[in-house]
């Protein structure tokens, strides 16, 4: 039985609200640990009658504060939302979807299930993942910089010898490595590519250019709410990668889509000229929560204004108040 906790409200009565718990765990036999208690009074009284539902009930004046209580205290494998509207719409529940997602639990209602991405905890080396909010806000120049920084290109000591998985939509059907060291990497050479039909402007491409380090491709299709793909080969590359001699590994996102392999930390590029509710609605806060640091890139006009920066900062900073952020200018 899956251990579950329900979310409730004061807009049903109790004894429905008791009723639809016996049928989650008589019929789809959930062990119910626990309810959180999310608001409304207009059909139980006081709000401590919901007690009278006969499971332990957490109540705090912020939902999102009970939530937190309840995945700690409950420790359970999914949330099941019986509440409605008014007490939640539709800005609430994502903003639910967020919190929960982020702790490893899955959000479930009456229509609509979020399952928390899997990521494949298969590295044996350091590793960083570098993601964005879409597509062409500078991932794969960030990841770039990040591994000449790690090898000693910018100036400084060399730190690690790093290699580089990308993940594209136009990724090779096997992981294929790219010895950025010892290739010349001429535009002759990636036409001569590109002649035999390979995909030769890909990520792993690219980056072996900037670099001159290794990097293995891989393909995927489809994206998530959170970043998850449908499918990749990313998991296999990231196989590879602990076989090769570099000690160190940096997997590049795919447009708004985040490799399946757990990572040491993860960078997160945001474009300062994205609609703010990308940040602070749908699923943009889930992608600001997971990450160390968030790189706020096209900090410039025509990109974003002084205004549309300081907003977007704030926003970060309040998701995520233990995150570094860096303002760039990126001119694509």
């Amino acid at each position: 039985m899956k251990r579950a906790v329900v979310l409730i409200d004061g807009e049903h009565y109790i004894p429905i609200t008791r009723w639809a718990i016996d049928k989650l765990m008589k019929e789809q036999q959930y062990d119910v640990a626990g309810a959180v208690f999310i608001g409304g009074t207009e059909k139980v009284g006081k709000k401590e009658d919901v007690r009278a539902i006969g499971l332990p009930v957490i109540m705090h004046d912020n939902p999102l504060e009970g939530i937190k209580e309840g995945i700690a205290q409950f420790q359970p494998e999914i949330m099941i939302d019986l509440s409605d509207e008014p007490i939640v719409g539709y800005t609430e529940r994502f903003r639910f979807a967020n919190l929960i997602l982020s702790q490893g639990v899955v959000y479930a209602g009456a229509d609509f299930r979020f399952e928390p991405p899997r990521y494949a905890d298969i590295m044996t080396k350091p590793s960083i993942a570098v993601v964005g909010t879409g597509k062409r806000i500078g991932k794969t120049a960030a990841c770039a910089h990040v591994a000449r920084v790690l090898s000693g290109q910018e100036g400084d000591e060399a730190l690690f010898d790093p290699c580089i998985v990308t993940m594209g939509r136009g990724g090779p059907p096997e992981p294929e490595l790219v010895p950025g060291k010892e290739l010349h990497m001429t535009p002759q050479y990636l036409v001569s590519l590109a002649n035999q039909g390979k995909h030769a402007a890909s990520d792993h491409f690219e980056d072996a250019l900037m670099t001159r380090l290794t990097t293995i491709g891989s393909r995927r299709c489809g994206g998530g709410f959170a970043g998850v793909v449908f499918f990749s080969n990313v998991e296999a590359s990231a196989a590879l990668a602990n076989t090769l001699p570099e000690d160190f590994v940096l997997f590049e996102g795919s447009g708004a889509s985040t490799p399946s392999v757990r990572t040491d930390a993860r960078i997160l590029i945001v474009g300062a000229h994205q609609p703010l509710e990308y940040i602070g609605g749908y699923m943009g806060p889930y992608r600001v929560m997971m990450s160390d640091l968030v790189i706020l890139a096209m900090c410039e006009p025509p990109m974003a204004d002084q205004e549309k920066v300081r907003q977007m900062d704030a926003f970060i900073r309040q998701i995520n108040p233990g995150a570094k952020v860096v303002h760039t200018i990126f001119h694509p």
